[in-house]
């Protein structure tokens, strides 16, 4: 970070609508983390959408609870009247395993428009507004090998019919539609009891709940209710840890299971780190 600079202010700030923020002025930095301040009787739970648009195309989304759970799974801090899109990771412990992510908005990035949404549900005399950490783009040859790569979030619902085991609908996981490569994945999910990863046939992750929170303490994370995240990089790494699903990195099947004790219906957020150009 090397500047913090006051967003635009919102348009449309209103008890149920979706109040807006151009975000052009942050062109030709490198935006690394978003932060909202709340004001008024507006809390989190309020915000039901948050999409963030590069040339009108949707490259980021959540909402406000579920975007809480998983910056406190990643060990952020927490303040009712906060809510933060950090794009980063704050944990890893290399310079450019925490860079990466971070959306680069240099000239040379394709991104000539940025916008942010947020969409509100009664509220009463909401104000809102916000902050974002940016630094400029740099030579460095080493950050040039992760600045191509962006931070893309995005979801999906998925009806899981009763108790057994269901493969799961993860964004963008067929490799023959393109991939994707996986830094993390949040389920949001009261009743998902263990899950298991299927590449080329291998399985190469297969663990239950207990067993996989209990890896995630050791490695400094905080699992939060009704939340299971698969974390290939949860040790803070990132070189050979994150689960790659593109034909362009030699895979040509990928499966995610999921394991749930009752039927219900759970919500998919991904945490990918992808070229902008795979948009």
């Amino acid at each position: 970070m090397n500047k913090q600079i006051a967003l635009d202010p919102f348009q449309n700030v209103v008890a149920s609508g979706i109040a807006i923020s151009d975000l052009n002025k942050l062109l030709g930095s490198v935006l690394e983390k978003i932060t909202l301040t709340l004001g008024g009787t507006f809390t989190r739970s309020m915000i039901t959408k948050i999409e963030l648009k590069a040339n009108a195309k949707v490259i980021w989304e959540s909402d406000g609870s579920k975007l809480e759970a998983s910056n406190l799974y990643n060990g952020a801090t927490t303040d009712v009247t906060i809510l933060k899109i950090d794009f980063m990771d704050r944990k890893a412990v290399t310079p450019n395993a925490r860079q990466v992510g971070s959306i680069d908005l240099s000239a040379g990035s394709g991104i000539q428009t940025l916008r942010l949404e947020v969409t509100i549900a009664g509220a009463t005399s909401p104000t809102l507004v916000g902050v974002a950490d940016v630094s400029p783009p740099t030579g460095d040859p080493a950050e040039q090998l992760i600045r191509g790569l962006i931070a893309r979030r995005h979801r999906t619902t998925q009806v899981i019919g009763g108790a057994g085991t269901f493969a799961l609908l993860l964004p963008h996981i067929d490799p023959v539609g393109g991939g994707s490569n996986y830094r993390r994945v949040y389920i949001y999910s009261a009743n998902m009891t263990a899950f298991k990863t299927v590449r080329e046939g291998v399985t190469e992750h297969e663990l239950t709940k207990l067993q996989n929170e209990a890896l995630q303490k050791d490695n400094f994370k905080v699992p939060q209710a009704n939340l299971v995240v698969f974390d290939p990089c949860q040790d803070g790494q990132l070189s050979g840890r994150t689960w790659d699903t593109r034909l362009g990195a030699g895979v040509r099947s990928a499966i995610f299971y999921g394991t749930f004790s009752a039927g219900e219906t759970i919500t998919i957020e991904t945490d990918e780190l992808i070229p902008y150009a795979m948009y």
